[in-house]
Order: C-alpha cells, then structure tokens, then sequence
C-alpha cells in the first residue's frame, strides 16, 4: 500500500453480522481501498476471513488509543442497537464523518441508551438535538411517558457533533436545515451475488415455489413497518380470484411477526404464503431473481435507505414501494408507489392485478429500472462520490 495514501478508520457491522450495512460497508471499502489506506474496526463475531486478509480489522474497545492516526474517521450508524450502540458512542466522543443509514434513529436511542442507569447519553442527544423541547421530552419519559419519535428523530445531536454526514437521500438531507456538512451520496444498486440458474430453481424446489405461478417477495427483514399482513390479505385475495400467485416472504421474520407467520403456515394459504426464515447469500439472491414482482414497503419509514430495493432494482424486477418521505425520490416510471390510507389494500389489489395480468407493464417498469440503475444508482458513479466526501 503506497504510503502517501489518506489512511482512513472505517467502523461499521460488517459480514457475517447480519446486516444490510454489514453488506453495504464490505463492498464500498473494496471498491475504496485503491484510493485510501482503511483499517476496520467492528466487534464480534470477527469479519470474514476474506475480509481479514485484505484490511487490518481491530475491536471497536481499541479505537480511542488510534484515533489520532486517521485523516478521517467513517461511522456507519443505523437503527440495530446491537451493531451499532458501540459505533454510536465513539461517534460521539470522537467526532469524524457520519454516514446516517437510517434518518430517524428514536427506537434505536431508547433500546441503546435510555435504560442505562442515567440515561445521560440519551438525555444529551435530546438536549442537544432540540433544546429545551428536548429536556422537556426526556422529562416526561422520566415520568412514564412514550417517546415522540415523529417529532424527536434523535438524529440530530449526532450529525451536530459531526465533522461531515453523508446520508442516502436528498430528504433526509433536508431535514436538518441548509447545513453545508452534510453530503447525499446515494446507495448503489450492485449485487453481491448473481445466482445461475440452477441455484434459482433449487431456491424454488426448496420452497416448493410453483413454475406455473407468478412471485411475488417480500425480501430482508421481515418487520412490522413492511406491513406482512396487509401484503398477506392482498395476496389471499389474489388467490380467492383466480390469480395463479405465490408470496414469498424472504428473510428472518421479527419477533412482532412470528405470530403471523405460524398462523400463516397452518392455515388454508399456508402452501402460497411462504415464510423462508433468514437466508444466506445465495438464496436471498435467488428469491429475487426468482421474483416476478418485489414488494418494498415502509410505514412508518424510518427515513432509512433501503438496501433490499437496490438489490431489487438491480436485477430488474417491478418494484412497489411505499408514498413516504425518501421513496418519493424514485420516479413512478420505475417504482409504483402505494399511500397508506384507508385505500391501500384495494390500491395494492390494483397494481398487483395490473402487473400479474400485463406482461408489457412489467417489461417495460423493468427496462426502466435498468436505466436507472445506470444513471443514478451505479456503482462507480457512488464510488466517485464517496472519493470526493473523503478528500475533501
């Protein structure tokens, strides 16, 4: 490695924690290390032993003796209190560039840091972030109140403290003023993984995924904001009227979830509602190449960027995502957008029947995909972007 390169700390969740970050950070400091010297730091289980061999990878315990030897500092920070709690802490005590995954990081700060003995953290990003409102909000929670995580996003005492913020869209830039500091670098749209043919129809066989039927997935995560159930009535009905479909839910269910998901199972749907559990490299990629229709959705949005979408963009796929804050961004040539209303489920039944029933719409929203992806969402293009935020 040639000396005179910038040398760069990089903390983040990285392969094989269980994580779209995780994901995120192992291909961008790849495509980076050319241009920068990066030591890595994250905690266990130790990254992957190819990660190992090309990066010098230390305990996040050991950061603050070394902090002094960085040009810059790059913390990744989204809403997992057990990636990122420890990230968070010396982002800051230790301030550097901030790379927001998520905008609204309320649920994160309460899990991470309220029930601490003091709460001092979390009493200070309040404060900090929003003045005397904000002491007034850690005063009532004191007093047995719930957080107002609409109006206390808590992320902004973070990006204060920052030397930079790099966030993943341009309305999560807006939500913090005029601020010069803060940077919108987009997330890629690149897959780690482009399964052959013969992996796709295992991932098929596996889950007793039908030839004859269309699919529709739901990938990653699957938590309450992605709204299962409201997919699940969507799809019964689909199925009640003839549509030969399949709902795919690909990824580990949260616990909010496990309920549906056995209730699913033993009922009368349980061999066209598919719940996979988490899924490795592999068949996570499998389940979308296998898909027809990707079905991405987010209320309440966390302002997070999705790493599932990219991935859906990526190969292609039609894609619904929520009417919400950042997803706005997308055009509608590209993503169909569902507003949550008392209308969504019929709205929902609609773009689904549209799709299912015309091939030409879905050709020609996956075209439209595929040129976006090459204008706004390509690799090198974010590469390029991320070079100039580090030099700067």
């Amino acid at each position: 490695m040639p000396n005179n390169l910038r040398k760069i700390a990089w903390l983040s969740p990285l392969p094989p924690q269980r994580s779209g970050i995780a994901n995120y950070s192992q291909w961008l400091i790849r495509a980076l290390k050319s241009h920068f010297a990066i030591d890595l730091y994250c905690d266990k289980p130790a990254p992957t032993p190819d990660i190992r061999k090309e990066f010098d990878v230390y305990p996040l315990s050991t950061f603050p003796e070394r902090y002094k030897n960085y040009h810059d500092v790059i913390y990744h920070v989204g809403n997992n209190s057990l990636f990122h709690k420890r990230i968070y802490e010396l982002a800051w005590n230790y301030p550097g560039t901030i790379v927001l995954h998520d905008y609204n990081l309320s649920s994160f700060m309460h899990e991470a840091f309220y029930h601490q003995p003091d709460g001092k953290l979390y009493e200070e990003a309040l404060v900090e972030g929003y003045g005397e409102a904000g002491r007034k909000e850690f005063e009532t929670l004191r007093r047995g109140g719930f957080p107002d995580i609409a109006r206390f996003p808590l992320s902004h005492a973070i990006v204060r403290r920052s030397r930079k913020a790099v966030v993943h869209h341009r309305w999560a830039r807006n939500q913090f003023g005029n601020s010069t500091r803060i940077e919108v670098i987009p997330h890629f749209a690149e897959l780690n993984h482009r399964p052959t043919p013969a992996q796709i129809e295992n991932f098929k066989n596996k889950f007793a995924i039908r030839g004859s039927h269309f699919v529709l997935t739901c990938v990653g995560f699957i938590n309450g904001n992605k709204l299962p159930l409201l997919q699940i009535e969507v799809v019964k009905r689909l199925i009640d009227e003839g549509y030969p479909v399949q709902m795919v839910f690909a990824g580990e269910p949260a616990p909010e979830v496990k309920a549906l998901e056995s209730e699913t199972r033993a009922g009368k749907y349980g061999q066209q509602i598919i719940f996979t559990g988490y899924q490795d490299e592999v068949d996570y990629f499998s389940a979308i190449f296998a898909s027809d229709i990707v079905i991405n959705l987010r209320n309440p949005s966390m302002g997070e960027a999705s790493g599932t979408l990219m991935h859906a963009l990526a190969a292609a796929k039609p894609t619904i995502i929520s009417d919400v804050n950042q997803y706005r961004e997308f055009p509608d040539r590209v993503c169909w957008k569902l507003t949550h209303d008392e209308n969504q489920a019929e709205v929902l039944y609609a773009y689904l029947a549209t799709l299912l029933s015309n091939r030409d719409v879905r050709a020609a929203m996956s075209h439209n995909s595929r040129e976006y992806v090459k204008s706004v969402l390509d690799p090198e293009r974010i590469v390029a972007q991320w070079k100039q935020v580090i030099q700067a």
